[in-house]
């Protein structure tokens, strides 16, 4: 039978998805490509036809899941005509929904803090957080009364804080209302 161009994208986004799910809830190494090919409704020969390894997969939730599902949270920091202070508990407000109500994005968390580290996969963690250090510089930047650095470093610090908390204890994640983020925003801002 001859496959799509559709049924070929839909094929390796369900095996994707799939090996987000399991990488977060059997970790890397304990998740089979037979379990994930189950997972997706394939054949394990599936898994081979669109990635070489389990490391391949993985890569490929990497990069293929992260602007998707963070992509509603930076909306919130990149909205127009909204004044910075509204932007920054608006973004701070999306990142706590979605760490408690996404189950993607909280199996990225998950997933992105057991990652083995080894060299290469150091460089790429450190420049997804460079990325997220100069959006969050070009929004703050925006206020003359900020000083844009040290905002930035701190909100950093929230934003990986609360990731590791979601990705260890999701209890531990601070409510998604102004009270738990407004305290960590005003000592960013004038």
């Amino acid at each position: 039978m001859r496959r799509t161009a559709e049924d070929t994208a839909a094929t390796r986004a369900a095996l994707v998805d799939a090996a987000l799910f399991a990488f977060a809830r059997e970790g890397i190494d304990r998740a089979t490509l037979a379990g994930i090919a189950e997972a997706a409704g394939v054949t394990r020969g599936a898994v081979y036809h669109h990635f070489a390894d389990k490391e391949a997969l993985l890569a490929a939730v990497f990069s293929e899941t992260w602007d998707a599902v963070a992509a509603p949270v930076w909306a919130e920091l990149d909205a127009p005509g909204v004044p910075l202070a509204d932007r920054l508990e608006a973004f701070a407000l999306a990142w706590l929904d979605a760490l408690h109500d996404d189950p993607r994005f909280t199996a990225l968390m998950a997933v992105s803090l057991r990652a083995a580290t080894p060299p290469e996969a150091v460089t790429q963690k450190a420049a997804g957080l460079r990325v997220w250090r100069d959006r969050l510089l070009d929004a703050l930047s925006a206020d003359p009364l900020t000083d844009p650095e040290p905002a930035a470093a701190h909100l950093m610090a929230w934003l990986t804080g609360t990731a590791l908390l979601a990705a260890h204890d999701p209890a531990l994640v601070p409510p998604a209302d102004a009270a738990s983020v407004r305290p960590v925003l005003a000592g960013m801002l004038p």
